[in-house]
């Protein structure tokens, strides 16, 4: 049996928002990542990160249990805004690693939507 092709990348694209965010979960693993990026960090900037984490995590799970045209939409669409924040923090001049994590939400943005506009 094919997986409809949404469907597929909308999993695929759960799964590395997975990846890439469980590190975010907690404070002392959001610390740790953070400092892997070269990011400097606050306890209010560890407490965003956690909600961020927590939040991105349970919408992917989410999208791979379900991962219905209506969700994939609404992930394609959020992943445009990301793109665009990643992008508005690149030219504040934060960290470059962020043009990693630019690049990959506009591939997976890029997948969903074309799999969407070829439903």
């Amino acid at each position: 049996m094919t997986q409809d092709p949404v469907a597929r990348w909308g999993r695929a694209g759960a799964l590395y928002d997975f990846v890439a965010s469980i590190s975010f979960v907690t404070p002392w693993t959001a610390a740790l990542a953070l400092d892997l990026l070269g990011t400097p960090h606050t306890s209010e900037t560890l407490l965003f990160a956690t909600l961020f984490g927590t939040v991105v995590v349970m919408w992917s799970i989410v999208r791979w249990l379900r991962p219905q045209p209506l969700l994939i939409a609404a992930d394609t669409a959020g992943r445009a805004l990301f793109s665009v924040w990643f992008t508005w923090a690149l030219l504040q001049g934060h960290t470059p690693a962020l043009a990693g994590f630019l690049v990959l939400e506009l591939f997976w943005g890029a997948a969903q939507l074309r799999a969407l506009l070829r439903r």
